[in-house]
């Protein structure tokens, strides 16, 4: 049974696919911390019952978070929110809007959390509240198929883009610009691919997951993986929480036991490996 209660902004579009370790899987040393998390885990479970969060969502990030054709939200990450809830108590708001806007509204306290696959970053970290990584990823640079390159080394005097307030957004500010190369940002992810497919940008970056999903759904495409498997060092995703945000501990909690009751995976095998599968 969902717990969201309305929809406050309304978008569309497309995006993802990949692999992903599990992030909870850590052996416990003793007997003695084993007892510690289970009890732990019976005064969490329910704690926040009476509690409702604004919880921030992209429209546009498949199979993560995305609308479909009725407007309504769905993915992995919305049904991973779902039964987060349910095991807090919590009921929540969802606040659709792009990730720029997100992380705007978290810092002016619009909103509480954010959860769309975002990617824990350094720079990230230092404005924000993250739970433990819940799934892990990488970047992947794409490019017209027009445009003659072979590695991202070849990438000077070239027009780059990325989706405006993501990791690869990040990713090309740091490490592609000062190769005399052109950034562009775009409002959402649909945007940018639309730009490559007819050439007016010559490659772009975008998580793994996105790109597989895009290219799994256009197979006339007008384009090609560049290079793959970038920045894993900070590319696991989190549930994004502003700095006075107070229910971190029982978050990482939740999403603990979940792992260990199976549900995670159960989550995953519907949205990832079934589809791997087809």
């Amino acid at each position: 049974m969902k717990r969201f209660i309305t929809l406050l902004l309304t978008v569309t579009f497309v995006l993802s696919l990949t692999g992903c370790s599990n992030p909870f899987s850590k052996s416990t040393d003793t007997a003695e911390e084993e007892e510690k998390t289970d009890i732990t885990a019976v005064h969490t479970k329910g704690s926040m019952d009476g509690v409702t969060l604004k919880i921030g969502v992209s429209p546009d990030f498949a199979p993560f978070t995305y609308q479909d054709e009725q407007g309504e939200m769905k993915g992995f990450d919305i049904d991973y929110l779902d039964i987060i809830s349910e095991y807090l108590g919590f009921d929540y708001v969802l606040v659709v809007e792009q990730m720029a806007d997100i992380e705007t509204d978290i810092e002016e306290g619009k909103i509480d959390c954010a959860i769309s696959g975002i990617s824990i970053t350094d720079s990230r970290q230092a404005d924000f509240l993250f739970t433990d990584s819940y799934f892990s990823n990488s970047l992947t640079i794409i490019k017209n198929k027009d445009v003659e390159v072979e590695s991202r080394k070849d990438l000077v005097h070239m027009k780059l883009g990325a989706e405006k307030g993501t990791a690869a957004d990040e990713y090309l500010e740091k490490y592609l610009k000062k190769y005399n190369n052109t950034i562009r940002t775009f409002e959402n992810s649909t945007k940018m691919f639309r730009a490559l497919e007819r050439g007016r940008l010559d490659a772009a970056i975008y998580d793994a997951t996105g790109v597989e999903y895009y290219m799994d759904h256009h197979p006339d495409t007008n384009i090609e993986i560049l290079d793959a498997n970038l920045n894993e060092d900070e590319s696991s995703y989190g549930i994004m929480c502003g700095k006075d945000f107070k229910y971190l501990d029982e978050f990482n909690v939740a999403m603990k036991q979940l792992d260990l009751s199976g549900s995670y995976q159960e989550l995953y095998n519907k949205w990832f490996r079934a589809k791997s599968e087809e």
